[in-house]
């Protein structure tokens, strides 16, 4: 892989950086070392003294999350960089020198930096030789799915489309995802068999996105043919693929009038979002079923109406008006979670139904707090400071994304020393990417 700066070099700008007060070095200290019960007292000082500002909260999150790649171990270890791909171009010096190494967590440092195009394919298929030779060829799946992954042009045509039909679910996947990069016509039919015949739902999906990605008339009639073996999901994706620019040229937008014609439910409305996202014939049809389903009787597709709906459509907006009465609370919030973002009336009401919702306890009064925050309104701080001390993981990590939101990352640093390694990398992850 890519030679970067090693980790004691990296620990030197680091330190250097605290000392010329680009971060609290006491919390610095403690981050690099992974010490994070001193972490968490250092922090708590700082932030009582207000001496922690977001430039420090920067420099400690970076420490925390590459401390957890340089610490990661198998089994787990895999996961917790996972954890990380979201903010991997902050992390790429990290994510190189693990990948350099030789267990498994390298292999999967290694997939991260090439999903994010941050390392060359061609590099990346020497690397997965290489490391083969030393590690029984061909019985090491996570080498084989990521040698797989980088399998990105026509060149590579056979063995990718060989690797299509692999025994190994995650190999196949990496066939997929790399099949969807090269964007290779000779891929047609085993992009269209793996979309029919593939046992694991993922696969099947990925396929029928990048069949739709080709386009054509062959392709788009093809996906019909798909359509009457798929289940919804895959239906769904369906649409989603006649909807993309080469499809809906060759025929992909008939194909969706035929959906919000003749089919109800969740493909229906995936067909109708598609449409009024495309604009021109047959976009206010679209409008219609997505009106219908907002009044339908089923709340999952009521509520996945009213998230896919145009605001700025008049007929629209009254129907989610409506909708505001309902005794369905899962369909008012999804009302008022779109309303954050409309109109000054509408986004007055929501924000009062959102915050005396908010005040609760329950999942909903969780996912309240999390628009309010994305939506900028301050008078959640509150809440969200008292979520940081919650014995509940999934309602700390979502305190940190929401303090981030707000631009409270001092406050949302805290979680960089939480217990919970999960909540550390995915509040170190949102600091990374609010920058």
């Amino acid at each position: 892989m890519r030679r970067v700066l090693s980790r004691s070099i990296l620990a030197g700008l680091l330190s250097f950086a605290a000392v010329t007060g680009c971060a609290s070095s006491a919390s610095l200290r403690a981050a690099e070392a992974g010490r994070f019960d001193e972490l968490r007292r250092t922090l708590s000082d700082e932030l009582r003294r207000g001496t922690l500002d977001s430039d420090d909260a920067r420099a400690i999150a970076r420490a925390v999350a590459q401390g957890e790649i340089a610490r990661a171990t198998p089994p787990s270890g895999a996961d917790r960089l996972r954890e990380l791909r979201t903010c991997a171009r902050a992390l790429e010096d990290a994510l190189a020198e693990r990948a350099a190494g030789s267990d498994a967590i390298a292999t999967t440092a290694a997939m991260i930096l090439l999903e994010a195009g941050l390392t060359d394919p061609e590099r990346v298929k020497r690397y997965a030789g290489d490391a083969a030779a030393g590690r029984y060829p061909g019985k090491d799946t996570a080498l084989r799915a990521l040698e797989t992954r980088a399998l990105v042009t026509a060149e590579d045509g056979a063995l990718r489309r060989s690797r299509m039909l692999d025994g190994d679910q995650e190999v196949r996947v990496s066939a997929l995802r790399a099949a969807a990069a090269a964007a290779d016509p000779s891929d047609r039919e085993a992009l269209l068999e793996a979309a029919r015949l593939d046992p694991y739902p993922l696969a099947r999906t990925l396929a029928i996105r990048a069949a739709g990605a080709l386009g054509g008339q062959d392709i788009v009639l093809a996906l019909r043919d798909v359509w009457t073996l798929s289940d919804e999901a895959g239906r769904e994706a369906i649409a989603e693929a006649w909807a993309t620019p080469r499809a809906l040229e060759g025929g992909g937008r008939a194909q969706l009038r035929w959906v919000i014609s003749t089919q109800r439910g969740a493909p229906a409305i995936a067909a109708a979002r598609a449409l009024v996202r495309a604009g021109g014939e047959g976009a206010g049809e679209a409008i219609s079923v997505l009106i219908g389903s907002i009044r339908s009787s089923q709340s999952r597709d009521r509520v996945y109406a009213i998230l896919s709906a145009p605001l700025q459509d008049p007929a629209v907006r009254s129907a989610l008006i409506e909708a505001q009465g309902d005794p369905d609370e899962a369909v008012v919030f999804a009302v008022h979670s779109r309303h954050v973002d409309a109109a000054a009336r509408e986004r007055s009401a929501a924000v009062a139904w959102l915050m005396k919702l908010a005040a609760g306890t329950s999942t909903r009064a969780v996912l309240a707090r999390g628009v309010l925050a994305r939506a900028g309104i301050r008078a959640v701080v509150p809440l969200l400071e008292r979520d940081v001390r919650s014995r509940e993981i999934p309602v700390r990590e979502a305190a940190g994304a929401g303090l981030v939101a707000l631009g409270e990352i001092p406050r949302a640093a805290s979680l960089l020393a939480d217990a919970e390694p999960r909540v550390r990398t995915s509040v170190a992850c949102a600091i990374l990417e609010a920058f």
